[in-house]
């Protein structure tokens, strides 16, 4: 009968059958717990900094984009072209095209509706919904509607101007999207204590 080998235990282990590798005590456990916090309490400031900038710049891109094609698009059919904004709220507001008239209703989103805003019976209308981040629009400046010239590319009313005022959550960055008589659309700072790094004042 074979006779088993004999087993040799590890000097190191001091408990019979078990490893010497062990968990963390209660004491790192908390050290750890506590750096943790620290370190999410300093990098929290940071991220909603991030946040209320990435709020504002994202709102005020997409609303330029949408009226910087207002004049292309008017000189490139050779028929004016009507914007119409309204706000309800800083949650609630909108902006819409129209080829026939200045009249039409951008808060409208039935396309059967004689006052929504349509270009060849398309509906064009970016509304507060359709943004990333919709609880933006802090205010508006101007009548609620002007008209490009085909022409000259140019408002037809030349003392018409509008500027859509952006802010953050937390109202601690601002940003305006400023449409000139000339047409020109630019994204600007009116509030130099609310500055967004990066955008021109007004």
């Amino acid at each position: 009968m074979p006779i088993p080998a004999s087993i040799r235990r590890d000097p190191r282990n001091t408990g019979k059958g078990f490893s010497a590798h062990r968990g963390f005590t209660v004491i790192e456990l908390m050290i750890t717990l506590a750096v943790l916090a620290i370190i999410t309490s300093l990098a929290l400031p940071s991220y909603r900094t991030v946040l209320e900038k990435r709020q504002v710049t994202s709102a005020a891109e997409q609303i330029s984009a949408f009226l910087s094609s207002v004049q292309i698009e008017s000189v490139k059919r050779n028929e004016p072209i009507a914007v119409r904004y309204a706000r309800a709220a800083v949650d609630s507001w909108c902006v819409g095209l129209d080829n026939a008239a200045a009249t039409c209703d951008c808060t409208v989103t039935d396309i059967t509706d004689s006052d929504s805003c349509t270009v060849d019976g398309e509906l064009r209308v970016l509304q507060s919904s359709s943004l990333n981040y919709p609880g933006v629009m802090s205010g508006t400046t101007g009548d609620g509607a002007f008209v490009f010239d085909p022409v000259r590319g140019l408002m037809i009313d030349h003392t018409d101007a509008a500027k859509l005022h952006l802010a953050s959550s937390r109202g601690k960055y601002a940003l305006d999207v400023d449409v000139s008589a000339t047409g020109r659309v630019k994204i600007c700072s009116s509030d130099s204590s609310k500055k967004v790094p990066g955008y021109a004042s007004c």
